[in-house]
């Protein structure tokens, strides 16, 4: 295996799982205490597939009475291709051990509304194929995850805003 200049051990086990499947493993099994490592593989999963088609990834998760052991496989078909790329972004998005979260909202109520608005699955996708992409206020990636943050803090908003919604909230509040 070349050298590895992955700093963070999430992206790291990935290059270790990347190169045991290159080398004709076809069932692998990643140990973790860090959900981080599940999202990371669930976002490469289909990256995983082209290295090989009959991959097997497993990831024995927890210690004790929370050990439990999980299938990327079956996660990623329960998701779909789609938000199985984009799961990486959402946890980013939602708050993460790199990113703070929103005030008062954590990933249960980001994945209530990304189930609420299936319309920027295509744009966390997008974003998690290259983390480097800038967006800009007027762009159509930048509107919808706009949008989502709106639905995240309140679901019967229809605006498109996020200033809006803060000032709606406000005045309300008053």
């Amino acid at each position: 295996m070349s050298n590895c200049n992955h700093e963070e051990a999430d992206t790291r086990i990935v290059v270790h799982v990347m190169h045991a499947l290159t080398q004709g493993w076809k069932t692998v099994q990643v140990r973790t205490v860090d959900t981080d490592v599940i999202v990371v593989l669930v976002g490469v999963f289909h990256r995983m597939l082209q290295c090989q088609p009959f991959a097997d990834i497993w990831v024995a998760f927890g210690v004790g009475k929370t050990y439990k052991l999980y299938s990327i496989n079956a996660i990623c078909n329960s998701l779909g291709a789609s938000k199985s790329r984009a799961l990486p972004m959402f946890h980013a998005l939602s708050g993460c051990d790199t990113t703070s979260s929103f005030r008062g909202k954590g990933k249960k109520s980001f994945w209530q509304a990304w189930q609420t608005f299936e319309e920027v699955t295509e744009t966390l996708a997008y974003l998690a194929s290259d983390l480097f992409k800038s967006l800009d206020a007027n762009c159509e990636h930048f509107r919808k995850i706009e949008r989502l943050i709106v639905i995240v803090y309140d679901k019967a908003s229809t605006s498109l805003s996020i200033n809006q919604t803060r000032k709606n909230c406000s005045v309300s509040r008053a």
